[in-house]
């Protein structure tokens, strides 16, 4: 048997920058496309256009001012928001109420962003996505899913951003807050041109069986602008401007409350309402599921900041609760291969491989007609065995290569047997120890360590023939950061800390005996 396919794994040890006026100088695309950027292979990381003077360039400041932003009780990470709608105007005027909205997810569990922001600075009809592999922001770098964005593409709804944002900032804005509120994620960076109601449908339509539990929609827009400097002054400069304010954007949010797309277009279209993020906003009333409870949090505007009321631009915060995105996105148990039928069927099948290999020192005979069609699916697999938590073995396949059935049946008995770390289980021995699988997708190159979510991808380094895994749920049970897994799995794999190594990752499902 070729090496690289029999790997034991392991379980255990196994000054502030000046910030820009309120709002936006253009709130409809120009008639000129920005400058042609270079290919993604040229230019493969979006940087940061408003960093230095939206907000702080310098990460010791940028944190700890973000941080202010998030403080406050924590949040109950079992009724995180599906969607949070956050401004994107610099720091000093939108910080704190789009704090309060990424402050509902501090600290929970979200493997992958959807962020839906306008385009300011292009010409744009529909949706566009950026032609990168990750976006940089003075707090690191952001890694796309570039698998989902392949499946937006081919659903002919959104195109390549070929020719660059313009230095747009709506999207970048919502990037380091987002960092400091969740850690590390996979980003998916959708700039939305113009939509009526009905296109905003198709793409809420492309959208929604790619959402799992642990994505999260991230609307950036700011409300009403007003003023002459926007060139919208349907209410006179007076006492009263700040209620007829919040009456107009109250009319625009109670239509994302409702989920009614066409009556957002209908308000905006007979008030004017200078929304900068109204298609963005028409796309989530489309995708929020059925019974979704959509909140606002908290709500200003700039004159009430400022002052001045000659030019004001509204901030709102909201949030939309509910069941949880349904589709096949990340989930924190991992990629879903098979079902839980499927599963307990597998785990049965360790079992009666062992016990027959000690009985007759043979592989197990399997019957064609008793094994489901899941099991038959090609999936790589590792078996693992502990006793009292400690490891006892553990033997798998990486690369899918066979029936993921036959997979299991083998490596059922290698943990056992041939890990060469430990002793042989004894027959006697084998019915006291625990048995758990991890079933595995097929993996991938990805750029560099940036682009590795914990808990969410296996990993694998390899340099020449040496190589090395960690299943995804290793870094999370031993606490380990992204630094330190990939260190442990170097030393592993016998590789010099700093030799150049690729990089691999996967998806995979752990299955659990019954009440694990």
């Amino acid at each position: 048997m070729r090496a690289e396919w029999l790997l034991p794994c392991l379980l255990w040890a196994c000054a502030p920058a000046a910030q820009e006026p309120p709002g936006e100088t253009l709130l409809d695309p120009p008639e000129q496309e920005a400058p042609v950027r270079p290919s993604p292979q040229d230019d493969p990381v979006r940087l940061p256009a408003v960093a230095g003077s939206w907000y702080s360039a310098d990460p010791t400041v940028l944190g700890p001012e973000i941080d202010r932003y998030l403080a406050g009780p924590a949040p109950d990470c079992a009724e995180r928001p599906l969607a949070l709608v956050v401004p994107h105007a610099g720091y000093r005027y939108s910080g704190a109420v789009a704090g309060e909205a990424f402050r509902q997810v501090r600290g929970c569990t979200v493997r992958r962003v959807w962020v839906l922001a306008p385009a300011h600075r292009v010409r744009l009809d529909g949706a566009g996505l950026y032609p990168v592999r990750a976006f940089r922001t003075p707090l690191g770098d952001l890694p796309l899913d570039l698998r989902a964005q392949e499946a937006l593409i081919a659903s002919g709804e959104f195109k390549l951003l070929s020719r660059g944002d313009g230095g747009e900032h709506s999207l970048e804005i919502e990037l380091p807050l987002l960092q400091r509120a969740l850690g590390a994620f996979e980003l998916v960076p959708i700039l939305v041109g113009n939509l009526d109601p009905a296109r905003a449908r198709r793409v809420a339509d492309v959208l929604r069986p790619l959402l799992g539990p642990d994505d999260l929609v991230v609307v950036s827009t700011d409300f009403t602008h007003y003023g002459e400097r926007f060139g919208y002054t349907p209410f006179p400069a007076d006492a009263a401007l700040p209620q007829a304010l919040d009456a107009l954007d109250h009319q625009v949010w109670e239509q994302v409350v409702a989920r009614d797309p066409e009556g957002l277009h209908e308000v905006v279209t007979r008030t004017g309402a200078t929304v900068c993020g109204r298609n963005a906003l028409k796309v989530l009333a489309a995708l929020l599921p059925a019974g979704a409870r959509v909140s606002r949090l908290r709500y200003t505007t700039s004159g009430a900041m400022t002052g001045d009321w000659a030019n004001s631009v509204s901030y709102l915060a909201g949030a939309a609760r509910g069941t949880g995105w349904s589709g096949l996105g990340p989930s924190s148990g991992g990629a879903r291969f098979v079902s839980p039928e499927t599963g307990a069927w597998l785990l049965d099948l360790a079992h009666r491989s062992q016990a027959w290999w000690y009985a007759h020192q043979t592989e197990l005979p399997v019957a064609p007609a008793e094994v489901p069609e899941e099991a038959r699916r090609v999936l790589g697999a590792f078996v693992t065995l502990t006793d009292r938590g400690a490891l006892r073995g553990c033997i798998g396949e990486i690369e899918p290569r066979r029936p993921v059935w036959e997979a299991v049946r083998a490596r059922a008995v290698d943990a056992a047997v041939h890990d060469a770390r430990f002793q042989p289980v004894r027959a006697e021995e084998i019915e006291g120890l625990d048995l758990d699988i991890t079933l595995l997708g097929p993996s991938w190159t990805v750029a560099g360590p940036e682009a590795v979510i914990l808990g969410r991808h296996g990993i694998v380094v390899r340099e020449g023939r040496r190589r090395a895994t960690f299943l995804p749920q290793v870094a999370p049970e031993q606490g380990w950061d992204r630094a330190t897994t990939l260190s442990r799995l170097r030393r592993k794999a016998g590789i010099a800390p700093r030799s150049q190594v690729e990089i691999d990752v996967y998806e995979a499902q752990v299955i659990l005996p019954a009440g694990h």
